[in-house]
């Protein structure tokens, strides 16, 4: 019986090394407060193109920072590299923002469609890698809206449409990024539920 009670605790463990998983708690953090900024950048979309600008540099700032402090928590995970190359992408992408705001809008537009770009295609590899876990199509999908925003962009320079929607486009990659990311949680924190509840009964 004591060895039961070792095992369903070792398969209850968020983040357990042995598994090569995410600890739950951190994703699904982790995916409201990317929900939360989504909703916050498509609510507040053209208050005014540098104040905008300013914003859009601090929120992926802060995601940067979180995700990659998450990554840093959870080194076992097997995506934790591409999670880590995000979230610098992100840091470096907010550094940019806030540094030169008048540089010019149509340069920093560039900038966030190559961004989206670059990001979107890491986000595919990381699902891909994130295999056999059940919502790993979730971070793929994630990953192509990503791409899917990236050339709106790009092609929106053309008659100025990109700089009246940038706002939006920004929020809407965060809120589905934020709901690939705590769909996933919530997933793994069901897995390690049911681990542990299958141990107890073979046990048993």
């Amino acid at each position: 019986m004591q060895q039961a009670d070792e095992t369903m605790k070792d398969e209850s463990r968020p983040g357990s090394k042995a598994h090569g998983r995410p600890n739950p708690k951190w994703l699904i953090a982790l995916g409201i407060a990317t929900l939360l900024i989504g909703f916050v950048a498509i609510a507040f979309p053209l208050a005014s193109t540098l104040a905008i600008e300013t914003f859009v540099g601090s929120l992926f700032l802060t995601l940067g920072l979180v995700t990659m402090v998450h990554a840093f928590m959870e080194k076992a995970w097997n995506g934790f590299l591409w999670a880590l190359l995000i979230g610098g992408l992100h840091v470096i992408a907010g550094m940019a923002f806030m540094a030169n705001p008048l540089g010019g809008v149509l340069a920093l537009t560039v900038m966030l469609g190559v961004i989206f770009l670059v990001e979107g295609v890491l986000r595919i590899v990381l699902g891909v890698r994130m295999r056999p876990n059940n919502r790993w199509g979730l971070m793929i999908a994630s990953g192509a809206m990503s791409i899917l925003l990236a050339i709106m962009v790009l092609a929106g320079l053309a008659n100025g449409s990109s700089l009246i929607v940038i706002g939006v486009i920004v929020g809407v990659n965060f809120v589905f990024a934020g709901l690939a990311l705590l769909q996933i949680g919530l997933d793994t924190s069901r897995d390690h539920f049911e681990a542990a509840g299958e141990a107890v009964e073979s046990a048993s």
